[in-house]
């Protein structure tokens, strides 16, 4: 007797969808909304991945250009004349990509972590934890200025003595002896 290839029994490994771990996992790590905010991240570190290969490119095209040709007198001065504005400027945009990816990946991560998934969710998110805060009595007013006026007054000292003594160099500039 040959049985029917039509008809086919699932597979006994195959986990039920009924299960806490797996609603869990599906819904909270492999969902749809977890993967889009880790490709945030996944972007972001990508990002300090091509600035860490253009920084290093740029450090060994610069060291390159440091070593003497085989030819070279050894008592001669280099070729090529050191531009320092130009060098200025990509250490500036080497360091500002650097910095912009590294901020980019960090800002990914820790939306991944609180499960923010756009600016609208955290404005939500925000809104909620100051209702929360008003409610709960946290926002004091009185309290905050009185805060602040023994913030001034701990503060003015120092700056009332700061002036002075700008003062006093300002006019001994003025009036050399």
């Amino acid at each position: 007797m040959a049985k029917d290839p039509t008809t086919q029994s699932p597979p006994p490994d195959t986990p039920s969808s009924d299960s806490p771990v797996s609603d869990f996992l599906s819904t909270h790590f492999l969902g749809p909304r977890a993967r889009r905010q880790f490709s945030f991240y996944l972007f972001g570190a990508a990002c300090v991945g091509l600035s860490i290969f253009s920084t290093r490119r740029a450090l060994v095209r610069r060291y390159i250009d440091t070593v003497p040709h085989f030819y070279q007198q050894s008592n001669a001065p280099p070729r090529e004349v050191v531009n320092l504005r130009r060098e200025a400027a990509e250490a500036l945009k080497l360091a500002t990509i650097n910095v912009l990816s590294f901020a980019t990946m960090v800002t990914a991560g820790t939306l991944w972590a609180f499960d923010v998934s756009g600016t609208d969710e955290l404005r939500e998110r925000i809104r909620r934890m100051k209702k929360q805060r008003e409610v709960k009595g946290g926002t004091n007013v009185e309290q905050d200025k009185a805060v602040e006026r023994e913030f001034e007054d701990f503060v003015r000292p120092s700056l009332k003595e700061g002036r002075r003594e700008e003062n006093q160099k300002t006019q001994n500039m003025k009036d050399p002896q």
